[in-house]
């Protein structure tokens, strides 16, 4: 028999997300080059059939990401898969899931940084420069 006292802890443990949802967003970072492709995942626990993901873009304000011919949403098995083709410099940012189930808050993701690198000529100057040379002769 359990104290009547950790009863109000274990039942608000227990509704701290609302049904039952659990978001994990990987990677938490992702480097790609210019013109790659980059996918972001989202996988969420939900026992509702009634839920909804959405994708947005962190830069100075939080933004849905657009539709776009470069940039596409798949779901598959509770996992929510972002996919920009071509990266560009506009590209970079922090990236978030939304899940919404029915009425309830979202439940986000931890988000996924997508940072902008530098072309590899940049990258073997900035080697280069630092004492570290990568390039080979």
């Amino acid at each position: 028999l359990e104290s009547t006292a950790t009863w109000p802890n274990r039942f608000m443990f227990l509704t701290a997300t609302p049904q039952g949802l659990r978001v994990r967003q990987y990677p938490p970072s992702l480097s790609v080059m210019r013109g790659e492709t980059a996918t972001l995942s989202c996988h969420f626990e939900v026992e509702s059939p009634k839920y909804g993901v959405q994708w947005f873009r962190m830069k100075s304000v939080k933004e849905l990401i657009p539709k776009s011919s470069r940039e596409s949403v798949v779901e598959k098995n509770q996992t929510s898969y972002l996919v920009i083709t071509e990266v560009a410099l506009e590209d970079s940012g922090w990236y978030y899931c939304e899940v919404n189930v029915l009425q309830e808050d979202p439940e986000w993701g931890n988000g996924t940084e997508l940072p902008w690198l530098a072309d590899v000529a940049m990258l073997v100057i900035v080697s280069h420069f630092t004492g570290v040379d990568h390039a080979s002769p």
